[in-house]
Parts: structure tokens; C-alpha cells; sequence
């Protein structure tokens, strides 16, 4: 006769390890999300050059948003000096596999 009490157990334990191990991914990328740096600020790069890092805190931000919210970071710092705000380049990043955030990275002067 078939044994109820054993079968059943085995698939409970390993059916509970495997809800352990992904609750703890769960859990550690989450923890890792919240280590993102949303922004670096205005960062010096020498010749009169600095740049502004946006970082998206989820894998919907856009790219375009980010640079949008670069740029009036780094018009804000040039108009605190009595500047204006020159565009030179920037660099996106989209978001990734394995939680890398979308970024985006904008060069500027202050003329």
C-alpha cells in the first residue's frame, strides 16, 4: 500500500526551499535597488566642463526623462553662477538585465 505520510513531505520541502530561495531574491534585489543613486550632481571635469548623472529607480523610466531632469539640474547650477547652461553631450544608458536602471549623462559648460 501506497505510504501518504512520506511522499507528500518530500514535495512540501522542496516546494518550501524553493519559496525560501526566491523570497530571499525578492528580498535582495530589492535591497539592491535601493542602494541606486537617483542623481551624482554637478560634477567637475575640468576646462570649465562638469556633468550631471540621472539614474531611474525602476526599469520604466525613460532615458529622454532622465536627460530632461539632467538638464535642468545642470541649467539650475549654471544660473546659481550667474551663467548659462552650454549643452555639449550626453550618454544614455537603457535599462538592463539583472536590475541595471536606465541613466542618463549630460556634459555641459556654464558660459
Amino acid at each position: 500500500m501506497f505510504n501518504f505520510k512520506t511522499a507528500p513531505m518530500r514535495n512540501v520541502g522542496q516546494k518550501g526551499n524553493a519559496l525560501k530561495l526566491a523570497t530571499f531574491l525578492i528580498v535582495f534585489s530589492a535591497a539592491l535597488a535601493g542602494c541606486a543613486v537617483p542623481t551624482s550632481g554637478v560634477v567637475p571635469r575640468g576646462d570649465d566642463m562638469y556633468t550631471v548623472t540621472r539614474q531611474g529607480d525602476s526599469f520604466l523610466v525613460t532615458t529622454e526623462s532622465l536627460k530632461i531632469r539632467a538638464i535642468q539640474e545642470a541649467d539650475a547650477y549654471c544660473i546659481s553662477k550667474a551663467k548659462k547652461y552650454k549643452f555639449m553631450h550626453n550618454k544614455d544608458i537603457p535599462a538592463g538585465p539583472l536590475g541595471r536602471w536606465p541613466e542618463s549623462e549630460v556634459l555641459f559648460r556654464c558660459e
